[in-house]
């Protein structure tokens, strides 16, 4: 259910599927208890979730969970992510994840030259712009621009009702409500939104 691997480049914790977020606290706890000696203060490391679709309201949870152990975590590995195609950047890449924790209010404009991760909702006449990706938990009615110097790189949201997402050079004005969670990426010059919606739903 839970395991890392370390590289040159960096520590890598791989969470494979679970049912419950406190089956995977408690191995992550028992886990920790055994390795927990081999971290610096303020350890830096990535997360990589299996079944990244169908627990993403966790990601917030779990990011806590290892913050609790001073495991600063800098990204977030979906299940699009290629170990052999792209691999972990250093540090000085300066292509770090920022994590902010609150609400890019309106008339705000928020800017980040590596990936970033808001934990909170972005609200309408505010705009936030990443070299990398975006990743969003929370409401997402502000503009977004992602992927300026990054490439590949995706927006995510737990729901989104924007005027205007931007990845790369490609920009895409959203006439969609979309209440789930959309997972937005560029293929050919154009946009494409995928949302994964709840089983009833379906």
């Amino acid at each position: 259910m839970f395991n890392l691997k370390i590289f040159k480049s960096g520590i890598v914790f791989y969470i494979d599927k679970y049912e419950k977020l406190d089956t995977l606290f408690k191995e992550i706890d028992n886990k920790m208890h055994d390795i927990r000696q081999f971290f610096d203060d303020s350890e830096k490391i990535m997360i990589k979730i299996e079944n990244f679709k169908e627990k993403i309201n966790d990601i917030p949870k779990i990011i806590e969970k290892f913050e609790s152990y001073n495991l600063k975590v800098k990204g977030i590995l979906t299940e699009y992510y290629d170990e052999k195609e792209t691999p972990i950047k250093r540090e000085e890449d300066k292509e770090t994840t920022l994590i902010i924790i609150k609400n890019i209010r309106s008339g705000q404009k928020l800017n980040h030259t590596g990936h970033l991760i808001i934990v909170g909702n972005v609200h309408s006449g505010s705009e936030i712009t990443a070299n990398g990706s975006i990743v969003i938990f929370g409401q997402c009615s502000g503009v977004v621009r992602a992927g300026i110097k990054i490439k590949p790189s995706y927006v995510l949201a737990l729901s989104m009702n924007t005027p205007l997402v931007q990845i790369g050079e490609v920009k895409h004005q959203v006439n969609n409500n979309y209440k789930n969670p959309v997972f937005i990426y560029e293929k050919g010059g154009k946009l494409f939104f995928d949302e994964f919606k709840k089983e009833e739903e379906l």
